[in-house]
């Protein structure tokens, strides 16, 4: 599962990064109309999280893990189509609904498959060998995008992340379901909506939800205004940025396996506090930045926050969540975790378009890593009552 996140999120960091400077720079729309369609198209996927961690609770993980990124690959390359022939905008923002989605029927399907297989006492190391496969896409992903879109047209690059979906897809075939059919719960047509009702009812699941929903509008900022900052606001080009994501992979890979030795020895009830304000510090540092080489210590100091965060987060959803519904706690999570990228493109654009000094812009981006240190803080002391 680790080397198919290598492979399926190198393909797409190769397009995904620079999809929001391709509409804001390139097509000319202001930077709030990309969060807006961020915004949908990540609500429609965080519906998708729900429903399809659900789902493989009753029909198992493989089936919604392999399907979605096979499908996923085609409507990849239908979108580099459209921005081929600069496709209208409203078509652009229905394939893009379409594609985030499918990956709603892959994130949550496949932590849940994780945690399946893992012991409790590896899974810390078994999250962060998937967060060291993502990073290994992201460390090639981006710069060698923006080095593809120097000798072809960025369209094109979208086929290349494509034919990645499809090795991702071939790879997960090898994966075998742990869980038997016998073992798996029944459901109703209600299933989602019961799926949401039960989080909610939770007090411990509630502060989880809250404290995940912040992290991942923190975290979105990574991935849409800071490209669109650096690009637009510092002056870098696309390689140059592409570049600084390089960073963010090469740091994960580097310094992940010490990073679970300190989450072993800490405990997550700190890891989950001392984490966000680590990636606070570092968006804050990023309204600094005057050149790429500051914009690397910057993403150095955040990427040390995610690769503290990341493996405790999602130990601590499948310590508190009930064996024969990990599929539906990790989908509910996904859901709250997807309601925050859904805001955050649209929350960043507005503070680039009206706030006119940096230092402004990412302190008020940084204020909400420490609401978010503050809501795990609640979420611990709720788990010990």
């Amino acid at each position: 599962m680790a080397i198919a996140r290598a492979v399926n999120t190198g393909g797409l960091s190769l397009v995904m990064s620079f999809l929001g400077v391709y509409i804001v720079e390139e097509r000319g729309y202001p930077a709030w109309v990309y969060g807006l369609i961020a915004l949908g198209v990540n609500l429609g996927q965080s519906g998708a999280n729900a429903w399809a961690g659900d789902l493989s609770d009753r029909i198992g993980r493989r089936p919604l893990i392999t399907g979605s990124l096979t499908i996923r690959a085609f409507v990849i390359a239908a979108l580099g189509v459209q921005v081929l022939l600069h496709a209208p905008l409203w078509s652009l923002a229905l394939n893009m609904l379409a594609s985030s989605a499918l990956r709603g029927c892959f994130e949550p399907v496949a932590y849940a498959l994780v945690a399946d297989v893992a012991s409790p006492e590896d899974r810390i190391a078994a999250f962060g060998l998937q967060r060291m496969g993502t990073n290994v896409g992201w460390a090639f992903g981006p710069a060698v995008g923006g080095l593809l879109a120097l000798v072809i047209p960025y369209g094109a690059v979208f086929f290349v992340a494509g034919a990645g979906l499809l090795i991702a897809a071939q790879l997960t075939r090898r994966v075998v379901d742990p869980r038997p059919t016998a073992a798996r719960p029944g459901g109703g047509g209600d299933s989602l909506r019961a799926a949401i009702a039960a989080g909610f009812a939770d007090p411990v699941m509630r502060a989880l939800l809250a404290g995940t929903f912040l992290a991942s509008l923190l975290q979105t900022q990574m991935f849409s205004s800071f490209a669109i900052f650096m690009s637009d606001g510092v002056g870098l080009s696309k390689t140059e940025v592409g570049l600084l994501y390089t960073v963010n992979g090469a740091t994960v890979l580097l310094l992940q396996i010490p990073a679970l030795g300190m989450i072993r020895k800490l405990g997550i009830r700190v890891t989950l506090v001392l984490a966000p304000l680590c990636g606070a510090l570092g968006f804050f540092l990023v309204g600094q930045s005057v050149g790429i080489l500051t914009g690397a210590i910057a993403i150095l100091v955040i990427t040390l926050g995610e690769i503290v965060f990341d493996p405790s987060h999602q130990t601590a959803i499948a310590e508190i969540a009930d064996p024969t519904r990990r599929g539906r706690a990790y989908g509910v999570v996904g859901m709250a975790q997807l309601i925050g990228v859904a805001c955050g493109p649209l929350f960043g654009g507005v503070l680039l378009d009206n706030l006119a000094s940096h230092t402004a812009i990412w302190a008020t981006i940084a204020v909400i890593g420490v609401a978010q240190a503050g809501v795990f803080a609640l979420f611990i002391r709720a788990r010990q009552r």
